[in-house]
């Protein structure tokens, strides 16, 4: 097990985080708020993309450990303030969970972060308007086949291959 530094200087476990030789992310810490089959497969899929970025995942106890133990999130715990030094926040639970989440960020997230949450944007846009301007707000929705729930391990691909749908 690794160490990861926050910006604040915090020490934070790594579990399997391996440090990539390619261009630097984008995102260092990136925080997905829900480790079920959006965020798992985008978890899985930022890991592959950017493996030098700290990944947070929030979600229950079980979700997060499955997360962790299939190497797709370093760190994770079902509390928001696990995720408050990321710059990225990816909002990947249904519309009830995001809107439920939205209004809690702008205390659980420290610094400026681009909050992208997966789903609808008009019954977001409401709730985004009271967020400081330090958070910038993206919505959209995913166009993926999810059938079932949770997270679950998809085998890997290559860039070549054309996405698929989820499998059970």
């Amino acid at each position: 097990m690794g160490r990861a530094v926050t910006s604040s200087g915090r020490l934070l476990p790594v579990v399997g985080g391996a440090q990539g030789s390619g261009a630097a992310p984008s995102f260092q810490r990136i925080a997905i708020v829900g480790l079920g089959a959006v965020g798992g497969s985008l978890a899985m899929a930022l890991r592959e993309a950017w493996p030098a970025s700290l990944i947070i995942g929030v979600d229950t106890h079980e979700a997060v450990e499955a997360a962790i133990r299939l190497h797709a999130i370093d760190v994770g715990a079902a509390d928001l303030v696990v995720a408050g030094d990321a710059d990225l926040v990816v909002l990947a639970g249904g519309l009830t969970e995001n809107l439920g989440v939205l209004p809690f960020l702008a205390d659980a997230i420290a610094g400026e972060a681009v909050v992208l949450v997966m789903g609808p944007a008009a019954p977001i846009a409401p709730a985004a308007q009271s967020l400081p301007d330090r958070l910038a707000i993206v919505a959209g929705l995913p166009a993926v086949d999810v059938r079932g729930r949770g997270f679950r391990p998809r085998p890997r691909r290559s860039s070549a291959t054309a996405p698929g749908p989820l499998k059970r």
